[in-house]
């Protein structure tokens, strides 16, 4: 078999509008948290960031998984398409009406009064978002990534902007919790239009409901331990050391989950398809499964120039005030890279359809992060409770890589080999911009003592995984090009 520069274009495509789109909503984000940091109190953060948190639990049953469904279709027929559609409003409006009855018991439970009113905000998005999600999942299966990309940024840029303006007039911090509403009511509609102008769907007898709803249930239940897996250390945290030191946690943790998140989403709307198309074509997973893994892997280098210049740049963003946020900014930084590579080998365990070996290898990680976290009680700093989940991460990806290596999915030994490869490139950059800014200065001494090893990766990328990886399917070169001398790679059968 092999793989042609059509399916190595629609990949470009769907990567270039994914990151693209990443890369204005960085910007967005990091303005809005430089700002809304100099107008809130610590107190008030802690309190949005566990009601985020919470909220991630009953939004999980909301999608009910129907995202993935959608994005993993052999064909996207009418009545598959309407099926997740009412599904998804069903459990969007089941989803606000449980949370805006629990909000006071969970306000209670983490001795936060103020975190009734956050919750009861932010659980109006799931009236719109379930359904919002859908109709942005089907605008990518059938290749128009563009139309979903600018309706996500347009919600982001509303949602921002409302909760800014609010949070200027009243100076309520519980406008902080308007933002993702807003979003999500201008995304839905601005995606409903676009779906109604541009799909085109198949006719067919029918997608049995309970073929949707088995598959969506499974993936409901493991988004379910994989957010219990990330929240529980913040929970712990918020619930033994107080708001503040939540606060002051969730301030440090935006700067890595902003290209955290930008990674994952990226690296599972480019591959998910892919790996989909290519198991219902009968074709072996083989090469793009090491492909992916390799992107993944790539995460340690990125996130080792965030712990090196990361406390730089979150001290310019948040200003005075957030030096216990700066602290923490490398131990996320560490969690981050390892939390990319465990969620790439999950999306490749999901297109294998090893159901099973997801769920045993969550309750691993969730076994081991259990384990740090009570060791952790009795501490009075945030540090312990974030080595705990990155710990249970760690582990969790050996398993899966010992896995792969029993059953020949891919070569895992390669894939450790650009762990380390890439680790290494990490390590130094995280030292170097560590060096300099303690002794030249600010994030100019970061970036100025960063840049001899940046310039070096450069030199040497050649030698890096993830870019040979890029290079051999065709996303460094250019489309014109490959389209007069395309290059056809034999795929080796596992």
């Amino acid at each position: 078999m092999t793989d042609t520069p059509r399916s190595a274009g629609s990949v470009l495509s769907a990567v270039s509008w994914g990151y693209g789109g990443a890369a204005v909503s960085v910007v967005l984000q990091l303005g809005y948290t430089a700002w809304t940091a100099r107008v809130a109190p610590h107190s008030a953060f802690g309190a949005y960031a566990i009601a985020l948190s919470v909220t991630q639990v009953p939004g999980l049953i909301a999608t009910a998984g129907l995202t993935t469904c959608v994005l993993r279709a052999e064909q996207l027929s009418r009545s598959l398409f309407r099926a997740a559609l009412r599904l998804s409003l069903l459990t969007g409006v089941c989803c606000w009406a449980v949370v805006e009855v629990a909000a006071p018991w969970c306000a209670a439970l983490w001795e936060m009064p103020e975190l009734t009113l956050f919750l009861r905000l932010l659980s109006c998005q799931y009236l719109v978002a379930p359904t919002g999600c859908v109709l942005l999942a089907a605008l990518r299966r059938i290749g128009l990534p563009g139309y979903a990309t600018v309706a996500e940024l347009t919600g982001q840029v509303a949602g921002c902007v409302v909760a800014a303006v609010v949070l200027a007039h009243t100076g309520s911090p519980a406008a902080l919790a308007l933002a993702l509403p807003v979003a999500a009511f201008a995304t839905f509609g601005l995606s409903a239009g676009a779906s109604v102008a541009k799909l085109v769907l198949a006719r067919d007898s029918g997608t049995p409901p309970g073929s949707l709803l088995g598959l969506s249930g499974f993936l409901t239940g493991f988004a379910l331990l994989r957010t219990l897996g990330a929240s529980a250390p913040l929970w712990m945290a918020g619930r033994l050391l107080g708001p503040s030191a939540a606060g002051l946690w969730s301030r440090a943790q935006l700067l890595s989950d902003v290209p955290v998140n930008v990674l994952i989403k990226g690296l599972n709307q480019a591959a998910v398809p892919l790996l989909a198309n290519r198991r219902n074509q009968g074709l072996p997973l083989t090469r793009p499964a090491q492909h992916l893994l390799y992107a993944a892997s790539a995460g340690f280098v990125v996130f080792g120039a965030l712990a090196g210049a990361g406390p730089a740049v979150l001290a310019l963003l948040l200003g005075p005030g957030w030096e216990g946020a700066v602290a923490l900014v490398p131990a996320f930084a560490v969690g981050a890279a390892l939390q990319v590579v465990y969620a790439a080998g999950c999306a490749l365990d999901l297109a294998r359809g090893t159901h099973r070996d997801l769920i045993l290898t969550q309750l691993v990680l969730l076994a081991v992060t259990g384990v740090g976290l009570v060791g952790a009680v009795g501490s009075r700093e945030p540090l312990p409770f974030i080595a705990a989940g990155a710990a249970g991460l760690a582990v969790g990806h050996a398993v899966q890589l010992v896995r792969w290596r029993r059953t020949d999915t891919l070569d895992a030994g390669a894939v450790v080999r650009a762990h380390l490869t890439h680790l290494a490139a990490g390590v130094c950059l995280a030292a170097a911009g560590s060096w300099g800014d303690s002794a030249l200065g600010g994030l100019s001494g970061a970036t100025l003592a960063m840049s001899p090893v940046l310039l070096s990766c450069w030199l040497l990328r050649g030698r890096l995984p993830a870019y040979r990886a890029a290079a051999g399917i065709g996303l460094l070169g250019r489309p014109g090009r490959r389209a007069k001398k395309p290059v056809t790679v034999p795929v080796s059968r596992p």
